[in-house]
């Protein structure tokens, strides 16, 4: 089944480190080979789904109309793909999520309010909403503004 790497980029002014809530709803636009598309999905790793006549899981699960089979996606384990986005990467794209898919390719990602960010001092700012590609606060301890701007992402099938 092919593999897709979810990388993004954006940069980083007074944060260590941009982290996905461990409850993460990942959501995208999906389409299938027929140019069919179903918008704002959501996958979490939490939501194990069974496929029918299979042994096997996944966290997205769907029919499409006509087609016989059903199709999936499943969050799984890449090589040299973390989670976490640090203040080393600013500016460069750094894959985060891994999704293996069966009928389905993943046209666009549509970050959402689950992260988390940790500012140079360790200050943690919760329920870091990315939905306009930025976002800033202030770190009161270290009395200087905290940002993420400029949030792109690239999709590639490995």
């Amino acid at each position: 089944m092919p593999t897709y790497v979810l990388s993004i980029k954006a940069e980083l002014e007074n944060v260590a480190s941009l982290i996905p809530l461990n409850n993460v709803m990942w959501k995208f636009d999906i389409v299938n080979s027929s140019s069919e598309r179903k918008q704002g999905i959501t996958v979490g790793a939490a939501d194990e789904l069974e496929l029918s006549g299979s042994r096997g899981t996944a966290n997205f699960v769907m029919k499409w109309p006509g087609e016989k089979h059903e199709s999936y996606i499943k969050i799984v384990h890449v090589k040299k793909v973390t989670t976490q986005y640090d203040s080393g990467d600013s500016g460069n794209f750094k894959a985060i999520l891994g999704l293996e898919c069966r009928g389905i390719e993943i046209e666009r990602w549509i970050p959402g309010d689950d992260f988390v960010v940790e500012s140079a001092s360790g200050v943690i700012f919760e329920n870091v909403d990315l939905t306009e590609n930025d976002w800033a606060d202030y770190d009161e301890k270290n009395d200087e503004s905290v940002s993420i701007t400029d949030l792109e992402y690239k999709i590639e099938k490995k």
